[in-house]
This record gives C-alpha cells, structure tokens and sequence, in this order.
C-alpha cells in the first residue's frame, strides 16, 4: 500500500470523523441501499458499494453484486479495496482496466473480486474523507462524464444520509446526558435533603434551648445565626435542584387555589424588606386592589421570592417596585429593579438551565431559579418574559390567566412544598 494511503487510514482527524458517524457495523439500510442499487441500475454495472474505510478494514454500509463470503459479511479486508484509494486526493478515482494499472497490481479486489473498471466519489465529512461510493464492473469501460456527474450526484445523497445519521447519534447522545445529568440531579438533592432535615431540627433546637439557658454570649448568637442561615440556604439549593428533576420528569404539579395576587405580592414582599435595606434597595409594592385567580400559591411564591432575590442581589442600592394589576380574564405581576441590567442577548438565556448573564465569581446562585419560575409560569397557562438594557435595569413581567390552566398542564399533586429563592 502506497506511504500517503497509509498515512491517511490512520489520521486521527480522518478516524475521529469516521467514529462520529456511528456508521461501522451497523445493519443494511434501505436508505442507503436504495442509492445503490440505483447507481449500477443507470451506469449498469454489476456492483456498487457505500464503502467506509477504517484504519484496518473496508466495512460495506451498502453492497449489491459483492461475491461471496464479503457480500454476507459486508466487509472487505483492505488488501482487496479498490475504495481506499479515493482518500488521497479528495477527488473521483476513475480506472477503465485495473489490471493495466500499476496502481492495483497488488489488489487483490482485481483477482478475487474480478473488478476490472472502478469509478468512486470520496465521501468526505468535515474535510475528512470517510470512504466512497463507486461502482465496479467486471469488464473494462470506458467512464464518460455524465457517468461521472451521475454519481457524484448519487455521493451527495449518500453523503446527506450519512449527515442525518450522525446528527441523529449527536443529539441522542445530548439526549442521554440531559436524562443521566437530570437522573444525578435527582438523586444527589434527595440524598442531600436527608441529613439537611434533622440538622435543621438540631439547629433549631440547640437555639432554642440557648435561649432558655438565659445564654446572652453575643459570638455564640452570632454563629447560630449564621450556622441556621447556611442550612436554610442548603435547602432552598436542594429545592431547586428537586425543582429541576420534577420538570424534566412532568412531576411539577400544581395545587390550584382561589387567590389574591395583590394579597400574595404583600407578603411575600415584606418577608423580603429586610434583606432589601440590608443591600440599600427600598422595596415598593403597587397593587390596584384584590386580584383573584386560581393558582398555585407556594409556586407563585416561589417565583416571585426568585424575582425579588434576583432584584436585591443585581439592583446596586436602587428601588424596587412589585406592581400588580388586573385586565379581566389576565392578571400581571410585575418586578422592576434598577441595577446592571442585561445585554439584549442575554435576555432570552437567562430562561435555560444554568444560565448565568453575570460572572459567577461576582454574583453567586445555579442559574436555576429563572428556568423553574418560568416552567412554573407556563404550567399555569402563563408566560414571563423581562425588558432590559445594561446600567438600566430590569423588569421581569408575569402574565397569568386568572381561571385554572388546562388538565394536562397540571401534573398532579405536588411533591414537595417550594419555598426555594433564587
């Protein structure tokens, strides 16, 4: 076999592309089969070959004529392909007598295969020549250029099948990360959640039991305090990612009841005030009176505990106002801040998972408290969607319909309560 062959078998570029295809030893397929036949139909050859060429052997994806044993084994040993000879130069490899050419004169395809005249189109992905797609006679020809033209164009459809196939095993695999990613996610917050629990109980406890000592030691407060804080921020994390597992999994259910939205933006505000003045944003709350729908109230609590965290944590010092208004059958919930803002580009990502529009190393969160708000949202029949311009701020706007969303929007009882913020 000539040095440049050889070298270009064994590319680790050429065989990373190759492996992408996920096309080796796979089963017949009429797609590909189809194109086969139809090449030695017009052109009139007796063979025709899908060929994919590995460092060591010539795997057939689609042969018809092939002499046996390689026609059931839909394999050729390099020794007898003709085929390996289209990688060197990208370009159609036409032979009208192999036995007259010094090239093949140690081809074993020409005494056991009888292939007389070849004519293969390289089949070339990503810059890298996978095989080719030919047809072979047993008696010399003379190739003309509309044969050559005929298949080149057969090659491009075999090529696009060859596309579809890898973009089919590319997103499977994606498919099967999200699912083992989605399946670790679960797992790993319902085992974190199991020691979380009694420490809470434990902490609360060992408070309360301080404070009955009459124990007044400002630095043992202090870390209790802390201590009580770090754990409820674990259990908001925990939450989050449980929240995450039941959306993947259709297990964010809802439990509908009648509601005032003005009501619920009231409170859930003022649990918020003090963090609010902490970081030096005054919080305002603007309702026109009693909103009522029917919704889920932990869940609307959770989103907006998301909104007004997020407000605090990127509002710089400024104002926040938590505005709800009623439009008969639509209600709106809105949360302006007046902080960094976001890029024009940014504003539609921030809705994914473990999407961040700012630096972790600045601002701390998962990037996960947005994507479950608006999979909450959108369960009641909902949408949430933010304005934005950089040193500008934010305003995130919730739209809901006021009557319960349809049945199959709703996946039952819930599993957990959500009390998590961003």
């Amino acid at each position: 076999m000539p040095d440049d062959v050889q070298s270009i078998l064994r590319s680790p570029e050429r065989l990373a592309a190759l492996r992408r295809t996920a096309l080796l030893d796979t089963q017949a397929e009429e797609g590909f089969d189809r194109l086969t036949r139809l090449a030695c139909h017009i052109l009139h050859t007796p063979m025709g070959l899908v060929s994919l060429i590995d460092d060591g052997r010539h795997f057939c994806k689609s042969c018809v004529g092939l002499p046996e044993p390689w026609q059931s084994q839909r394999e050729l040993p390099l020794t007898h392909s003709l085929c390996k000879y289209t990688l060197t130069d990208g370009e159609p490899l036409i032979v009208e007598d192999a036995r007259k050419d010094s090239r093949f004169q140690d081809c074993l395809g020409v005494t056991e295969l009888g292939a007389v005249a070849y004519m293969g189109i390289p089949l070339i992905s990503s810059g890298q020549p996978l095989g080719a797609f030919c047809v072979v006679d047993t008696i010399p020809r003379r190739w003309t250029e509309d044969d050559v033209h005929i298949l080149e164009d057969l090659a491009a459809a075999v090529m696009t099948e060859v596309e579809l196939r890898t973009t089919h095993q590319l997103e499977l695999a994606a498919r099967e990360g999200v699912q083992s990613r989605d399946e670790f996610l679960s797992i790993a917050a319902h085992e974190l959640r199991t020691p979380l629990t009694p420490l809470k109980l434990q902490l609360d406890t060992l408070r309360r039991s301080v404070m009955a000592a009459g124990i007044k030691d400002p630095r043992l407060l202090r870390q209790l305090e802390r201590s009580d804080a770090q754990v409820q921020r674990l259990v908001q994390l925990v939450e989050r990612l449980l929240d995450v597992s039941r959306v993947a999994t259709g297990r964010l259910g809802l439990l509908l009841e009648e509601l005032d939205l003005s009501r619920l933006a009231a409170d859930v505000t003022d649990r918020f005030r003090e963090e609010a003045e902490g970081a030096g944003c005054h919080l305002e709350v603007h309702t026109p009176g009693p909103v009522l729908g029917v919704w889920d109230q932990l869940r609307l609590e959770q989103v907006l505990s998301s909104l007004l965290s997020n407000a605090i944590k990127y509002g710089a010092g400024h104002p926040i106002d938590v505005s709800v208004e009623g439009y008969g059958e639509l209600a709106r919930l809105s949360v302006q801040d007046r902080g960094i803002g976001l890029a024009r580009e940014d504003t539609g990502r921030i809705f994914e998972r473990f999407e961040r529009a700012v630096s972790p190393r600045h601002y701390g969160g998962m990037g996960l408290g947005l994507y479950v708000a608006k999979q909450i949202i959108e369960a009641h029949g909902g949408t949430i969607v933010v304005r934005s311009q950089p040193g500008q701020g934010s305003t995130f706007t919730v739209v809901l319909p006021t009557h319960a969303p349809p049945p199959r929007q709703v996946a039952g009882g819930r599993e957990a309560s959500a009390t998590s913020t961003a």
